[in-house]
């Protein structure tokens, strides 16, 4: 991980207006230096509405494989904005007042804009990186919110921002190790479930568990915390399934009981998305302190889950002595958000941390590599 202190004042941009042409040139400018290629050779209304709409939203990551949120882009003055360029008003500030708020993004964008090649720049740190991650700046203003929880792969971190882009919470987390990679993609955090069951995703249960637990059944489940779950969700005895069965026609799913031992801890953020994935608390809270925390089957681990619920539920509902409960065996009880929150995975190898150094990350799914 490199990590490098701005020492740079934060920049924007300031045009100076004369004639159209000089308006368009530095705006082509401006916009390549942000990381947006050309998009076309004379300034006409759907030239510089295609302008405008990525430079204020940006596009989305090619391997986004799932959006459940819908997208909030305000055409009324991103067209208005236009006509102010074509009729030679002052566009800059209704740009500004546009673009991303967020503090990363706004040093992010000095940095670029300066192309400190020479002082900055390794093998680990190029200017397409840069322009990569004020992209996907760019593009979480699509999904404006009051809150929204914005998870980043490469860093392992969580973070909680408002409309403007304030960070409201900052969390380690535990993402999904590179042969169970974390997909990206929006959804919507609906519910907090505590003291949940884990329903084990048949791939594991196939692959990795019941070949441990033929060796001997009764003593495995036990110390698994495991029940065995039939087709109308009854719990069933371990004497009486037939464990030579072979794995693809096991026809039971496990379940791990509640309580201190369980893999998701105390508490789950149900996430609604194709996938089987959700933030959750965890019972091995100690790798939070690993340097590499790309360790899970795909779901993600939160290390502050006590705040993050307390934050989205908009109320102090938990004590951190909530963690510490050593009970077993309680039901898990469902508590519904007053709204759902969105929640956005994303992939960025370069951002600023709270110190306002830049911070590259390891390519921990080879993705960016992949890429070029």
């Amino acid at each position: 991980m490199l990590r490098l202190f701005l020492l740079i004042p934060l920049i924007i941009p300031t045009f100076v207006f004369a004639q159209t042409t000089d308006d368009w040139n530095r705006l082509r400018r401006y916009a390549d230096e942000i990381g947006i290629d050309s998009l076309c050779d004379q300034p006409d209304a759907a030239c510089l509405t295609a302008y405008f709409t990525q430079i204020v939203y940006g596009k989305p990551n090619p391997r986004l494989s799932y959006q459940g949120l819908p997208e909030h882009i305000d055409t009324l003055r991103i067209n208005r904005l236009t006509q102010q360029f074509l009729s030679g008003a002052d566009w800059c500030p209704l740009l500004d007042s546009l673009e991303s708020h967020d503090r990363a993004y706004r040093q992010l964008k000095a940095y670029c804009m300066r192309c400190l090649v020479d002082d900055y720049m390794t093998d680990s740190l190029t200017i397409e990186q840069v322009k990569s991650s004020l992209n996907v700046y760019r593009w979480l203003n699509r999904f404006p919110a009051d809150k929204r929880v914005v998870v980043n792969i490469p860093s392992a971190t969580l973070r909680v921002i408002d409309r403007e882009g304030t960070t409201l919470l900052s969390s380690r987390v535990i993402v999904g190790k590179p042969k169970t990679p974390t997909p990206l993609f929006t959804a919507q955090i609906t519910n907090i479930v505590t003291y949940p069951y884990w329903n084990v995703p048949r791939s594991i249960t196939i692959n990795e568990l019941l070949p441990k637990i033929r060796k001997a059944p009764a003593t495995a489940l036990a110390d698994m915390n495991l029940q065995i779950i039939n087709a109308k969700g009854a719990i069933v005895h371990p004497d009486s399934v037939n464990w030579s069965v072979r794995n693809a026609q096991f026809p039971y799913r496990l379940r791990q009981s509640t309580g201190c031992d369980n893999a998701l801890g105390l508490m789950k953020f149900t996430i609604n998305s194709p996938y089987d994935i959700y933030l959750h608390d965890t019972n091995q809270r100690g790798l939070f302190a690993s340097a590499n925390r790309a360790l899970s089957h795909g779901c993600i681990r939160v290390e502050k889950p006590v705040e993050l619920a307390n934050l989205l539920l908009g109320a102090r509902r938990f004590d951190p002595s909530f963690l510490q409960s050593r009970e077993k065996q309680i039901s898990p009880k469902t508590i519904q958000l007053p709204k759902a929150v969105p929640v956005i995975i994303t992939y960025m190898l370069l951002d600023m941390d709270e110190a306002g150094a830049i911070t590259v990350y390891r390519d921990v799914y080879n993705w960016w590599r992949l890429a070029l």
